[in-house]
């Protein structure tokens, strides 16, 4: 083990993404969500602007064959809607329908409730101080800290 804060710092932010990433995904299948965390993710990083499947892969880490096959899923429930892009007819962009921000946006509730649920515990004073620590890594992982994106 060592004793650099940073590597402290990170086993113990490390330590607890398992039991955040289990409360929402016991809520999600308790309240028969017909999202999967791992669909909200997908859902999420396709809001933000359309994507080519390559740039899916990319994020999930997985061959281009696997993320035809999670975004076939979505089509098929209707979260999502291929074309090809205008700049390059070879290319197939990936845009969210309105269905999928109404499924991601309800997802997202259940999962926000989950995790209040987790916090409920937590004094006032408790609450503000992980609210601020959850501030700085979001801090970091936008760039603004110097950290990288």
């Amino acid at each position: 083990m060592s004793d650099n804060p940073r590597v402290a710092a990170a086993r113990n932010v490390l330590s607890i993404l398992p039991l955040i990433m289990r409360t929402v995904g016991r809520a999600m299948r308790e309240s028969a969500s017909e999202v999967s965390p791992a669909q909200q993710r997908l859902l999420g990083f396709i809001s933000l602007r359309s994507r080519t499947l390559s740039d899916i892969a990319r994020m999930q880490g997985v061959t281009p064959a696997t993320a035809t096959t999670l975004v076939t899923t979505l089509e098929h429930r209707g979260w999502v809607r291929r074309t090809q892009d205008l700049a390059d007819r070879r290319r197939v962009v990936v845009s969210l329908t309105g269905e999928g921000r109404e499924a991601m946006a309800t997802s997202q509730i259940v999962a926000e409730q989950a995790v209040a649920a987790l916090l409920e515990p937590l004094e006032p004073g408790e609450l503000a101080r992980l609210v601020d620590g959850i501030d700085i890594l979001g801090g970091l992982g936008s760039g603004e800290r110097g950290g990288c994106s």
